[in-house]
């Protein structure tokens, strides 16, 4: 399920990782 989710939306699977990391990123103070 999540492989093909990925496939058919990468740009957003992407931009949601991206948030996260930035977000940890933010919290952690670096």
């Amino acid at each position: 399920m999540r492989i093909d989710v990925l496939t058919l939306f990468p740009e957003m699977f992407e931009a949601v990782v991206g948030r996260s990391i930035l977000g940890r990123a933010s919290e952690a103070g670096l």
